[in-house]
């Protein structure tokens, strides 16, 4: 096998789309955001969510969206504004574009006179990143469409909390009603605010005709979890009742049922059996000192293959068993203490079963996303399914 690799399990993709289509039907739009090559899974990973039900996709560039219509012929949405002079590469792709100022779109309607595109209107409802933040100009822009050959298809914004026991959540949704007053909604097809992670935290937003979805696609149910019923679980439960009442959240759903199977696992093989003497050290600094007799098995992965350079309580699985790093992360092997039941012909599994992606990204340093994309990016992928 290869020193390293990347495994997705496409059969577990289709499935998740189909999960998540079941839970939470009537949407217009499912736009699975394939952004950063799909999260680290491959372009090809689009083939399965499509079959599964995703019925739009969203990328960052045209390179990306390249790559994601040699396995989809489905609607992809751009969520970066386009450069002007690349507008025939878009219409080549049948790309759905993003508007997020009222100068850009001036531009792009005295550019894009030859083409007629679906636009979405991009807000922004407190994000301060990308977005139309004022409303006249919001009105002015569907007025400029509406006299164009071009469509509004959709209009958009993305939040910049999940809102769990937050006032932030509810104040976005208030600002983009006050941004889109001057419009009717109705009159657009696909109007779409959250993500995977507010998806499954809050209640249906009443004007969302399609939902947008990361994460949660990839096999990740990130909703929130109830309070156990320690002390401070209840001091945390009864802080976020009391912010709740105070502020009229919108409400919290915590432990959604929701049956999804994480598509990546990261394996390797071990590259050596190294026994280590009692005070022995091991790795770069020296930083690990040998507290008894043991064995190392070096891996061939490191921080070029995408793992970080932290190794904070790392473990791996072999053969069902977990067991510990040991030492400094290198740029392309690292140190595991195991005991003698490990053979050199065994796999090891660095995310997947038994090693969450939780368990990994802690280690890792990384958040969630960053470390399906550090992973998937820096090793080959092996697809199944």
């Amino acid at each position: 096998m290869a020193d390293s690799y990347v495994e997705i399990n496409m059969t577990a993709l289709r499935d998740n789309a189909a999960a998540i289509i079941a839970k939470y039907p009537g949407y217009r739009a499912y736009i699975g955001v394939v952004k950063g090559d799909a999260y680290g899974h491959g372009m090809r990973a689009a083939e399965a969510l499509y079959q599964g039900g995703i019925n739009c996709f969203a990328v960052s560039s045209l390179e990306e969206a390249r790559d994601l219509r040699s396995y989809v012929d489905a609607d992809i949405l751009c969520l970066e504004p386009v450069e002007l002079s690349r507008l025939d590469e878009a219409d080549e792709l049948g790309l759905i574009l993003p508007v997020s100022d009222i100068d850009y779109l001036k531009s792009f309607l005295s550019a894009a006179g030859e083409y007629s595109f679906r636009l979405h209107i991009q807000v922004d409802a407190g994000f301060n990143r990308l977005g139309f933040k004022d409303a006249d100009e919001i009105t002015e822009a569907v007025r400029l469409i509406k006299e164009s050959p071009h469509t509004i298809e959709g209009i958009y914004q993305h939040f910049a909390t999940a809102g769990i026991y937050d006032r932030q959540y509810d104040a976005q949704i208030a600002r983009f009603r006050e941004l889109t007053d001057g419009i009717d909604l109705k009159d657009i097809p696909l109007v779409h605010l959250g993500s995977g992670v507010t998806l499954l935290a809050h209640p249906r937003i009443d004007i969302a005709t399609a939902t947008r979805m990361g994460l949660i696609m990839y096999g990740y149910n990130i909703g929130p979890t109830s309070y156990g019923s320690g002390v401070k679980d209840r001091i945390r439960a009864a802080r976020d009742n009391y912010y709740r009442k105070r502020y009229d959240l919108t409400p919290t759903l915590t432990d959604v049922e929701l049956d999804l199977t994480p598509a990546m696992s990261y394996k390797c093989r071990i590259l050596q059996l190294k026994h280590v003497h009692k005070g022995e050290h091991v790795g770069y600094n020296a930083s690990y000192t040998a507290e008894e007799d043991i064995i190392l098995a070096i891996l061939p992965v490191g921080y070029n293959n995408g793992i970080g350079h932290r190794n904070d309580g790392r473990m791996v699985d072999i053969n069902g068993t977990l067991y510990p790093a040991a030492g400094a992360i290198g740029m392309n092997m690292m140190a595991v203490k195991v005991d003698d039941s490990v053979s050199i012909e065994d796999e090891v599994t660095l995310l997947g079963g038994r090693i969450t992606l939780g368990m990994f990204s802690r280690s890792s340093g990384l958040g969630l996303a960053e470390a399906l994309v550090s992973v998937g990016k820096n090793n080959i992928r092996v697809y199944r399914g």
